[in-house]
């Protein structure tokens, strides 16, 4: 709760923030079994919606799915397969391509997430090796993009060009999301076994 108080950048330069929440987001995922991760992504969204931080002044009871998405497909990528999140990612795509009137530069992480994804289908990542985690990472963090894009095409019916403007922020966005979940989540590896904490 508290890392959704603290704002990397403003959102379309409204009340609303991307926080250090984005952060957590695949670290939590990953330490969530599914059945938890859906309680966590119930109740969590409602203290952000009683503080009203992070997305939610933008897009209100709306902005309650946005980590919760992101959390739930980032627990059931790590615990059932990374094809899951990818599907929803793939999703996301087409939903912008056909709504949106946006630059195409936008989907250059979508485009990364689908590579990893069959890659490791086909050579399978070394669980908690760095293919793993990055793999992890822009899984979660691009489920929660997903959601806050079909938000922001379907409830603020954002102009095509703005996308141009805001696809460098994203891009920075999702690199903090993706390295600091990453570099959590690799100190975690080093103390699982004093943590007890060896599924992750």
């Amino acid at each position: 709760m508290a890392s959704n108080a603290i704002p990397i950048s403003a959102f379309i330069g409204g009340a609303g923030f991307i926080t250090a929440g984005i952060i957590l987001l695949p670290v939590l995922a990953r330490l969530l079994k599914p059945r938890d991760a859906i309680l966590v992504g119930i109740l969590a969204p409602l203290g952000l919606f009683a503080f009203q931080l992070s997305l939610i002044p933008v897009f209100g009871f709306f902005g309650m799915l946005i980590p919760a998405t992101a959390l739930i497909f980032g627990s059931l990528g790590f615990h059932r397969s990374y094809l899951i999140p990818t599907a929803y990612a793939v999703f996301g795509l087409a939903w912008y391509v056909l709504f949106s009137g946006g630059t195409f530069l936008w989907l250059l992480p979508y485009f990364i997430l689908i590579a990893l994804a069959l890659t490791n289908r086909v050579r399978h990542f070394t669980k908690g090796g760095k293919g793993d985690i990055l793999l992890h990472g822009l899984a979660t963090t691009m489920c929660e993009l997903v959601t806050m894009n079909i938000a922001s095409i379907s409830i603020l019916h954002l102009p095509g060009g703005l996308w141009s403007l805001i696809t460098p922020v994203m891009y920075f966005e999702r690199s903090i999301a993706v390295a600091g979940s990453g570099i959590i989540l690799l100190s975690l590896m080093r103390v699982k076994s004093i943590l007890k904490m060896e599924y992750i």
